[in-house]
């Protein structure tokens, strides 16, 4: 019986590590975000350091659906907004008008899945646009825009 209960118990830890780090992130996960950002946002940390780092970053999903002037949104917001994007465009190039997103889940660049989703379909749309266009739009891609997003 104790084997038995010893395997659950192994199982189920298991099943639990693989929702924690999958999806957009469990409460743990998001608190040492804030925590984090707040250190950049008081000077203790550099954004650069947490950008390339392999700590989880999230912001809020309301900048999904409105737009954000980095300028005009409060720091806090802005610091979680430059990392999570800065992750995504270090995978982004231009080849042939079109954008190639080089990541193929959000886990592996340590954002949330539905920021993860949300940038892919972007690219897509601009791409699809891009290809149907009557007046040839031409897609940008400034050199090293990644970093510059840090500099923001």
């Amino acid at each position: 019986m104790s084997l038995l209960y010893t395997s659950l118990i192994a199982l189920s830890t298991a099943v639990l590590c693989i929702s924690c780090t999958a999806g957009d992130g469990n409460k743990v996960e998001r608190q040492r975000a804030d925590s984090l950002t707040n250190e950049v946002v008081k000077g203790k940390m550099s954004l650069e350091r947490l950008a390339k780092s392999d700590e989880f970053m999230y912001f809020n999903e309301k900048y999904f659906y409105e737009p954000a002037d980095l300028k005009a949104i409060p720091k806090f917001d802005k610091v979680q907004i430059q990392i999570v994007t800065y992750r995504i465009y270090k995978h982004v190039k231009l080849s042939a008008n079109r954008y190639h997103f080089a990541v193929k889940q959000a886990k592996d660049l340590h954002i949330p899945n539905k920021a993860f989703v949300y940038y892919q379909r972007s690219f897509d749309e601009m791409n699809r646009k891009a290809a149907t266009s009557k007046d040839s739009i031409r897609l940008e891609l400034p050199d090293d825009y990644a970093t510059k997003l840090l500099k923001e």
